[in-house]
């Protein structure tokens, strides 16, 4: 802060990047070195988070929330600590560049990795003495995600980015022991700041991953073949022509298809159908199993899915055998309300939860079992969902269940994240498995064609 340079925090999930946050706040107003205000920018889903933890734990800190239809910048201005949306951040750029901020923070600053988006020309725009961005992913798809993040809060320190995809996005790419990823290595560090959880909390119970397969029903064979029949092979002929465009929109629209053909025929109907009796999906007898182990055990059951459509469904299901639950999507009102119900009710055993609404900014250590319906794209949103129950606060091991439909693209979109989650351990410090989505044609191909053990 003194020499007026930002970095990132990228501690593993649950390692309090908001406490360390929140103390740094507190010593810049005790010294009197920038009182404030200070900013913090997060997604809605995680205002909340922000409010209960430095009502918590810095209360000396008056807080303004500057989110929903009545907010008033002069108000908020006037408080230690204004918080914020990312939303909001975009809509009501012009009142915040007019302070400078003694410190402006990110809170999962993977939210703007996309350059030229609106809301990542937002955040380079606000002013601030120092600006700090938290995530525990620093790399999410691709190398270029690191950059983005820096050139947020270290404009200019890593170049333009046309030299930086020269000087090491294309040597670490083809080689991942490349000699530039020991360099580029060196250039960040000073700038980035990591811990992980093996080596700090030597006292949290173990995580053990149970990975467990299953197979296709004749209904979902039948619905996976007639769409790659009718979508696949036109994407595949335009694949195997290398002058050809890649069409990401359209093979990522049929991957979604097929993911959800893995999860449950119903999911492909619209309006969504409830008759558990209509289909038979292989995953969805292998999920009910482990539920009533999970059940039978005492212990409590965090749920994970991306599709909306399976968390309604796993909501009916839960309400049909009268096993008490909660749910957590985007539309869910009252979050907090929800959280510690699951966490102080004995009687709530479930928690069903949208993999981006229920994977960041809350707590969930009175579970000891979580189970991943469907595999994400990316692996660091996974971890990222565990870790709200692998965490501070956890008195047991924890188990994780991730269910995977063999011989789909599932099995070969783990794989990949398998082969590609190394890179970046090698190049940011104390790094958790991650996924660079770097699908070639080769492997999009692969994973578009009909495997032979369900023809």
């Amino acid at each position: 802060y003194e020499n007026r340079l930002g970095g990132l925090l990228c501690d593993d999930m649950g390692l309090g990047k908001t406490h360390q946050v929140m103390a740094l706040m507190l010593a810049l107003k005790q010294s009197g070195k920038g009182g404030g205000p200070h900013l913090g920018v997060c997604p809605t889903t995680v205002i909340s988070h922000w409010q209960e933890k430095i009502g918590r734990y810095a209360p000396s800190l008056s807080i303004a929330v500057h989110h929903g239809g009545q907010r008033d910048i002069g108000q908020a201005l006037s408080e230690d600590v204004l918080i914020t949306s990312y939303g909001v951040l975009r809509r009501d750029l012009d009142q915040l560049t007019g302070t400078l901020f003694c410190l402006a923070v990110f809170d999962e600053a993977q939210a703007v990795k996309n350059t030229g988006t609106q809301i990542h020309g937002a955040a380079k725009s606000i002013r601030a003495t120092m600006k700090i961005g938290l995530t525990g992913t620093p790399i999410e798809n691709r190398l270029e995600d690191l950059k983005t993040l820096m050139d947020l809060v270290m404009p200019g320190y890593l170049g333009a980015d046309e030299v930086f995809r020269e000087r090491f996005v294309k040597p670490i790419s083809e080689n991942p022991s490349h000699p530039r990823q020991g360099t580029l290595r060196r250039i960040i560090r000073p700038f980035t700041l990591r811990r992980m959880k093996k080596t700090v909390l030597t006292e949290l119970p173990p995580k053990i991953e149970d990975l467990r397969s299953c197979t296709l029903s004749e209904d979902q064979v039948k619905l996976y073949r007639d769409a790659i029949d009718r979508r696949g092979s036109a994407l595949i002929t335009s694949l195997e022509d290398d002058s050809a465009p890649i069409p990401y929109i359209h093979i990522f629209a049929l991957l979604t298809l097929l993911k959800q053909i893995c999860d449950h025929p119903i999911l492909v109907e619209k309006p969504l159908c409830f008759d558990e009796d209509r289909y038979v999906s292989g995953k969805w007898e292998l999920f009910k199993e482990i539920l009533a182990e999970a059940m039978d055990s005492g212990e409590k059951i965090v749920v994970y899915s991306q599709f909306r459509g399976m968390i309604e469904f796993m909501d009916h299901y839960l309400k049909k055998h009268a096993i008490d639950h909660v749910c957590l999507t985007g539309a869910s009102r009252n979050r907090g309300k929800i959280v510690d119900r699951f966490n102080g009710d004995p009687k709530c055993r479930v928690f069903l939860g949208s993999l981006l609404a229920g994977g960041v900014g809350i707590d969930l250590v009175a579970a000891s079992i979580v189970i991943h319906y469907d595999r994400w794209w990316n692996a660091a949103k996974e971890d990222q969902a565990t870790d709200r129950v692998h965490r501070i606060g956890q008195s047991r091991g924890v188990q994780v269940f991730k269910l995977v439909t063999q011989w789909t693209l599932e099995e070969k979109v783990g794989a990949i994240i398998d082969k590609k989650r190394k890179l970046m351990t090698s190049i940011v410090r104390e790094d958790d498995p991650n996924l660079l989505k770097w699908f070639t044609r080769e492997e999009l191909i692969d994973i578009l064609k009909m495997p032979k053990h369900i023809y």
